[in-house]
C-alpha cells in the first residue's frame, strides 16, 4: 500500500481559472480531492457569492472544509504601537473565530506581518497573538500561523505561545525564497502543524506552481509532513511552469504531483 492511500488532500478554492465557485469546487471533487480551503471573503467575480454561503457550497459538493484562509491588509496592526487601532484588529479577528464556530469550521489561516510594515512592537504583536489564542481556546477554534516572509518571527509566536490551538500553516513555496529556513521551520514545529499551503517556484518568485515544477526538496518536505498531526494536505496552487489551459486537467496533475511527493521514500 502507498503511503498516499491513507492521506487526505485539499487544495484551495481558488486555483488560477476564473469560474464560479460552483464549478470550482465540482471539479476539485471530480479530481479526487477530499477537502477545499476558502479565501474568506465575498467573491463577487464572475458572479458574486457572499461568504456565508460557501461552506453549504463545499459541503454540497462532498468536500470538506478544512480552513478558511482570513484577509491579511492590516495584519501589520497586529503589532501596532497604537493600541487603539491594534485592538480594533485584533478583534476583527476574534469575528473570524465565531464565524469557523458558527459554520463548524476547524481552523483559521492567519498571516504573522505582510509588507510594509511601520512602528511595530515586539511586545503588542505577542500581546495580540496571545489575547487571539486565548479567544481561540474559548470557541475551540485552531489558529495556523502562515510563513510568509518571517520564518524567525513565526518561530518565535509558536514558541511564546505554547497552546493546542495555535499551530502553524506551512507555507513550502514561502520558505524556499530569499532566506527563509527551506524545511527548517517545518522541522522545528513539525508537531504543531494544522495546515499547510504546499506549492513550488523557481526560487526567485513565489509562483504557485505544481509540486515537482521547481525548486522545493518535495523529498525532505513530503517526509517532515508525513510526520504532523494534520489531517489534510493542502495544496495552494495558481499555476504550473507548463501553460494548462483546461482547468480540469490542471487538478488532475495537481492530485497526481501530491501522490509522487507522499509516496517517495
Amino acid at each position: 500500500m502507498k503511503a498516499s492511500d491513507d492521506m487526505k488532500t485539499s487544495i484551495f478554492s481558488w486555483f488560477g481559472y476564473i469560474m464560479p465557485i460552483q464549478e470550482r469546487l465540482k471539479i476539485i471533487k471530480q479530481a479526487g480531492f477530499d477537502g477545499a480551503i476558502l479565501w474568506w471573503e465575498d467573491e463577487i467575480y464572475p458572479n458574486l457569492v457572499e461568504k456565508r454561503h460557501m461552506p453549504d457550497l463545499v459541503a454540497k459538493e462532498g468536500l470538506f472544509l478544512e480552513n478558511i484562509h482570513t484577509p491579511f491588509t492590516d495584519i501589520n496592526d497586529l503589532w501596532s504601537v497604537d493600541n487603539e487601532r491594534r485592538r480594533e484588529v485584533v478583534q476583527r479577528y476574534k469575528r473570524y473565530v465565531e464565524d469557523c464556530r458558527r459554520f463548524s469550521i476547524p481552523t483559521m489561516v492567519v498571516h504573522c506581518t505582510d509588507v510594509g510594515s511601520e512602528k511595530n512592537s515586539f511586545s503588542a504583536g505577542i500581546e495580540s497573538f496571545e489575547d487571539l489564542t486565548e479567544y481561540a481556546e474559548k470557541n475551540r477554534i485552531k489558529i495556523a500561523v502562515e510563513n510568509t516572509r518571517d520564518h524567525q518571527l513565526v518561530e518565535e509566536v509558536l514558541k511564546r505561545i505554547p497552546s493546542d490551538y495555535l499551530g502553524l500553516c506551512y507555507d513550502s513555496s514561502h520558505d524556499w525564497l530569499g532566506e527563509q529556513s527551506r524545511g527548517e521551520l517545518l522541522r522545528l514545529n513539525v508537531d504543531r502543524v494544522f495546515a499547510s499551503h504546499l506549492s513550488d517556484n523557481d526560487g526567485k518568485k513565489d509562483r504557485h506552481w505544481i509540486l515537482g515544477d521547481g525548486y522545493v526538496d518535495w523529498k525532505k518536505i513530503g517526509n517532515l509532513m508525513k510526520q504532523t498531526p494534520a489531517e489534510y494536505f493542502a495544496m495552494e496552487l495558481t499555476g504550473s511552469k507548463e501553460e494548462i489551459q483546461d482547468p480540469e486537467e490542471f487538478l488532475a496533475k495537481a492530485h497526481q504531483s501530491w501522490k509522487k511527493v507522499f509516496d517517495q521514500e
